[in-house]
C-alpha cells in the first residue's frame, strides 16, 4: 500500500469519527478540494525533481569523448562537422615585425616565430630536447639572415588540456585522460637573439632552420585539431525566478549547434547548478541580468566517408558494453590482472599497441619511457617518495609505431588513477 493510500485511508478514519453529518459534509470538501489537490501536486513536483537528478546522474562518460588529430594547415577545414584547431590563432596566424621580436627577446630572453611538429618516438624527442642544441637557420624578411634556433616545447596546446580539465572539475563532470599524442610533439622555433642590422620596420617573412640529422622528423605548418568547440551563447527571455525568491534561471537555446553534444560552462562564479533539457540549456544562479555565456562544445559524431587523414584521429573513448556498465554501477575496483587486462583492452588501441602484462618492482630501473599526460594533476595528500613501481608491458603493432610510447602513455596515465599507491610507467618490448 503506498502513501497515497494511507493518507486516504486516515482521512476516512477521520470522517468515520465526526458525528455530525454537516460537519462530515465541510470536512470531505476541505480534504477534497484542498489537501488531497495540494498533497498530489507536491508528490507530482517531487517526482519531476526525482527525474532530473537521476538524469543529470545517469550520463554516459563517452558522451564526453575527446577526439584530437593533426591537420596541414592548407588542409584545415573551418566547416568541418566536428573538429576544429585546439587554438584559435593557428587560424589567423600572427604577423610578427623586427621591433616586436626585439621586444619580446628582451622580456622573455627568446621570441617564439613559429611552431612545428616533430614525428617520431618520444623517446627521440626526449633525446633531442636533452641536446639543448642551436640550430643554424636563415630569417627572411627583405633580405636573409643568419640567425641561431633553438627547439622548446609548445606550451600553449598543454594549457588548452589544462584548462580543459579544470572546465570538467567546475562543471562536475569526471575527468577521463586526453589521448592527445600529438600535442606533446609540438615545438616552438625559438630565437635567443637577432643580428643587428635589421631594420626594426621590417616583417618576419619565413624562417628556415638545418635540422641536420633530425631533419626528417620536423614537419611545417601543422595543426592540432580537436572537437571541442568554444561558444559564446545568449539568453532567450528574461531570467526566471526560482521559488526561493534567491536564484534565477537562465536559458539558453542549443539546437543550433545540437542536442546530442555536451556543453561545459566557463565561468562558474554564482552558478549553482546547469543541465540540459533537450534543445535547452538551463543555469540556475545569482548573475543578475547576464545576457552572454560562455560555453565549451564537446562535439559528438563520427568520421565521415569523405574524411581522410594523414594522421590517425585519437579518442579517449572506451568500450561500452554490460561489464563497463556494470563496473561504473557498483563502482568496482580493478583487483586482478584479468581485470587490469580487460580494462586496458577496453580503449580499444589493438591497432597501435598490443598488452603483455604488468610486473612490480620496488624502484624505477633504468630510463622511463612513458611520461604523463595528466601532468596538470599533482597528488597532495599521498606521500611520492618510497612508492613501488607498477610496469605495464606492451609490443607495438600496425603502421604507426612512432606514435607506440604516446599511447602507452596515455594508458599509463589511466592506470595511474587506479592505482596511486604506485608509480606506473609502461614499457615497449
Amino acid at each position: 500500500m503506498d502513501k497515497s493510500e494511507d493518507i486516504k485511508e486516515m482521512i476516512q478514519r477521520e470522517i468515520r469519527s465526526i458525528p455530525a453529518l454537516d460537519e462530515r459534509v465541510v470536512f470531505k470538501d476541505v480534504m477534497e478540494g484542498v489537501f488531497l489537490s495540494l498533497y498530489e501536486k507536491n508528490k507530482e513536483m517531487y517526482q519531476v525533481l526525482e527525474k532530473r537528478v537521476m538524469d543529470d546522474l545517469a550520463y554516459d562518460i563517452n558522451r564526453y569523448r575527446i577526439c584530437a588529430g593533426l591537420v596541414e594547415k592548407d588542409c584545415l577545414d573551418v566547416s568541418h562537422h566536428m573538429l576544429t584547431a585546439v587554438c584559435e590563432e593557428d587560424l589567423c596566424p600572427a604577423v610578427h615585425s623586427i621591433a616586436e621580436v626585439r621586444e619580446e627577446i628582451e622580456k622573455n630572453r627568446g621570441a617564439c616565430l613559429t611552431t612545428v611538429f616533430l614525428k617520431g618516438d618520444a623517446l627521440e624527442i626526449q633525446e633531442l630536447l636533452k641536446k639543448d642544441s642551436m640550430y643554424s637557420g636563415i630569417l627572411k624578411v627583405d633580405k636573409e639572415y643568419p640567425v641561431s634556433v633553438q627547439l622548446q616545447p609548445c606550451v600553449r596546446y598543454l594549457k588548452k588540456m589544462e584548462k580543459l580539465y579544470h572546465l570538467f572539475m567546475k562543471n562536475g563532470i569526471p575527468w577521463q585522460t586526453l589521448n592527445a599524442p600529438y600535442l606533446f610533439k609540438m615545438m616552438d622555433l625559438v630565437i635567443r637573439e637577432l643580428p643587428k642590422e635589421i631594420p626594426d620596420s621590417e616583417i618576419v617573412a619565413g624562417l628556415g632552420v638545418d635540422f641536420g640529422e633530425y631533419a626528417s622528423m620536423v614537419c611545417y605548418d601543422m595543426v592540432p585539431v580537436w572537437n571541442v568547440w568554444h561558444l559564446t551563447l545568449e539568453s532567450t527571455g528574461f531570467p526566471v525566478p526560482c521559488k526561493d525568491h534567491e536564484n534565477f534561471e537562465y536559458i539558453m537555446s542549443i539546437r543550433e549547434y545540437g542536442e546530442r553534444n555536451a556543453y561545459l560552462m566557463e565561468d562558474k562564479a554564482g552558478i549553482r547548478s546547469v543541465r540540459q533539457n533537450g534543445g535547452r540549456l538551463l543555469v540556475t544562479g545569482q548573475l543578475g541580468n547576464k545576457r552572454e555565456w560562455d560555453v565549451y562544445m564537446i562535439k559528438g559524431g563520427g568520421e565521415r566517408r569523405i574524411d581522410k587523414y594523414e594522421f590517425p584521429i585519437m579518442e579517449n573513448i572506451r568500450k561500452d558494453d554490460f561489464v563497463e556498465r556494470f563496473q561504473k554501477k557498483h563502482g568496482q575496483r580493478v583487483k586482478t590482472k584479468g581485470e587490469l587486462e580487460r580494462y586496458i583492452r577496453g580503449f580499444g588501441l589493438n591497432g597501435y599497441i598490443e598488452y603483455q602484462g604488468c610486473q612490480l618492482a620496488d624502484q624505477n630501473e633504468g630510463l622511463e619511457e612513458t611520461y604523463s599526460m595528466n601532468f596538470f594533476i599533482h597528488d597532495e595528500i599521498r606521500e611520492q617518495k618510497g612508492r613501488r613501481v607498477l610496469i605495464l608491458l606492451f609490443k607495438a603493432t600496425g603502421n604507426e609505431k612512432w606514435l607506440a610510447r604516446d599511447i602507452v602513455s596515455f594508458i599509463v596515465s589511466e592506470v595511474q588513477e587506479l592505482y596511486p599507491e604506485y608509480h606506473c610507467e609502461g614499457k615497449v618490448l
